[in-house]
């Protein structure tokens, strides 16, 4: 299950970047092709779960903050709510993803700063 969760996530993740940089050339720009090739490496090797997981984290992490704001701002939209608070609700859900992407534009692993 790992495994299926992991090649779902890399793919999603791979076509959320292709999705920005195709938007907004500035960013994204090697994030599709770095997470492809984990990818290939993966499916070439399974025994390299671990070492791709901890590759991707942050390109997963990205992708796993689009779904849930839009997991949660979805029933907004299909529901009878006020405009208005569907707008914002979703700017707020959103902007954390987006906080994310611009913290990070290729989403790489970051190090974590040393003392």
């Amino acid at each position: 299950m790992a495994f299926a969760a992991t090649v779902g996530l890399l793919t999603l993740s791979a076509g959320l970047a292709c999705l920005i940089h195709a938007l907004i050339p500035a960013l994204c720009t090697r994030t599709a092709s770095r997470t492809i090739r984990l990818l290939y490496r993966l499916m070439d090797e399974r025994g390299e779960l671990q070492s791709v997981r901890e590759q991707s984290v942050d390109v997963v992490a990205f992708a796993v903050l689009i779904l849930l704001a839009g997991a949660v701002t979805l029933p907004l939209w299909i529901l009878d709510v006020p405009q208005p608070l569907a707008i914002a609700y979703t700017l707020l859900a959103f902007a954390i993803p987006a906080a994310h992407l611009l913290s990070n534009r290729e989403l790489d692993r970051l190090e974590p700063a040393r003392a």
